[in-house]
């Protein structure tokens, strides 16, 4: 029996060393590797820079985690990530093995970490990002960052590289970011969007094309090459109403944005809440940060624990609160000129935009 547990015992650690050396091969093989982090448009912020070097000639290979989790190979072509379980960060080592058996000169990986710990893991003994990308800070995943912004962007600046490059897609936090940066060698560049809520996106793309010789006039072109990943922000014609798909937003402060760019000159409003029976610290956020400052007729709440978040909405104020018990009754309930989408795209919602992509319903 002690000679079993032996061999087994020297079978893992061999496989182990094995992995470690796998993995720095594969790092060793890419001339850079942005590891994208943030709160809100990772996935769009990967893929606008991977349209943007794509098309400027480059070898790329990006993996997103957005609402569909895809890896984009070097010839462009998408490809839909299969987990037999939960998502897991040992997922970025198989990427960036499959990366260089590709051949890739530039690998984008969005950041799959959410609790600090991990993010610093994932950074310094996986990804080993050297120009790495934080969005933005906004409230969100407030169990495994912490309640205030100053906590999250604690947390979100495990991602820093050692001797690289920091992006930074917004000003707000971007001192505290640069202190940290200069503590690990870095550079911090601030690319702040000059338009709506995501142009600092855009600015990230450009940025980082820059540095490797890109011509930013060649953005516009570029967007040729650029897929937007399901769910994302977009308004669809119901005939007298207008739907606005929020649902892949999912922080209460680019919710409220968008919200109001959309409809900036207000009017009568439906919102629909698709909740998730595991992440009630998102509607904890949009009860303190979003429905207060959202004048509604009503609040449809749709998707797992209904009763349980119209309490909750009901506690917050919130006096007109409906039930759907699927995406169809919510449309149905829903009688004014405007309406919203908001919370999570996961379940009930994802079917509802589904459909109305099915339709080509959007404007």
């Amino acid at each position: 029996m002690l000679a079993v547990s032996l061999i087994l015992l020297a079978g893992y650690i061999g496989w182990l060393l094995y992995e470690a050396y796998a993995n720095r091969r594969a790092r060793r093989s890419f001339r850079h590797v942005i590891h994208v982090s943030g709160i809100r448009g990772k996935t769009t912020t990967c893929r606008l820079i991977d349209a943007h070097l794509r098309h400027a000639g480059f070898r790329v290979f990006t993996k997103t985690t957005g609402t569909q989790p895809v890896y984009i190979d070097t010839a462009g072509v998408e490809h839909p990530i299969r987990r037999p379980g939960l998502p897991n960060i040992a997922e970025q080592l198989s990427m960036l093995r499959r990366a260089r058996r590709e051949g890739a000169e530039i690998v984008i990986l969005e950041c799959m970490a959410v609790a600090p710990e991990l993010q610093r893991v994932s950074q310094e003994k996986m990804v080993r990002g050297d120009w790495n990308v934080i969005t933005n800070v906004r409230y969100d995943h407030i169990f495994e960052m912490g309640e205030s912004l100053e906590e999250i962007a604690e947390s979100l600046s495990a991602v820093i590289p050692a001797d690289g490059v920091l992006f930074v897609g917004e000003e707000t936090f971007f001192p505290f970011f640069q202190e940290r940066c200069r503590a690990r060698g870095s550079e911090a560049v601030l690319c702040p969007g000059t338009g709506p809520t995501g142009s600092e996106n855009r600015a990230i793309a450009c940025a980082i094309g820059a540095r490797l010789g890109v011509d930013p006039a060649a953005f516009p072109q570029a967007q040729e090459d650029y897929h937007a990943d399901f769910g994302t922000c977009r308004c669809y014609d119901l005939g007298e109403r207008r739907f606005l798909d929020l649902f892949s937003a999912n922080d209460p402060q680019s919710s409220l944005q968008l919200l109001r760019e959309t409809f900036p000159e207000g009017g009568e409003l439906t919102l629909i809440y698709n909740h998730r029976a595991d992440r009630p610290d998102r509607l904890l956020l949009f009860l303190r940060h979003f429905f207060p400052q959202v004048p509604c007729r009503k609040v449809i709440v749709l998707g797992e624990c209904r009763y349980l978040a119209r309490r909750l909405l009901h506690r917050a104020g919130v006096e007109q609160v409906e039930l759907a018990a699927n995406w169809r009754e919510a449309l149905e309930q829903a009688d004014t000129p405007q309406i919203a989408g908001v919370g999570n795209i996961k379940g009930q919602a994802y079917q509802m935009i589904e459909y109305l992509e099915r339709g080509e319903a959007h404007e």
